[in-house]
């Protein structure tokens, strides 16, 4: 019953998984294993690393 009342307030075509772990979504989402924006969709960590292996530096 509650994932149908998050469906009827929340559109899942617009989400990784059909939830959005940083809004409504994250009542159903116990852990995660790994980086949080690997699962909200851009890995910075790694994204960070590449750039500053190829010179250019964000900080």
């Amino acid at each position: 019953m509650q994932i149908k009342r998050y469906f009827r307030k929340v559109s899942p075509f617009d989400k990784a998984g059909s939830f959005d772990v940083q809004g409504p979504g994250s009542i159903f989402i116990d852990r995660i294993e790994g980086c949080f924006y690997n699962v909200v969709g851009l890995p910075l960590a790694k994204l960070g690393a590449m750039l500053k292996k190829v010179g250019v530096h964000i900080i």
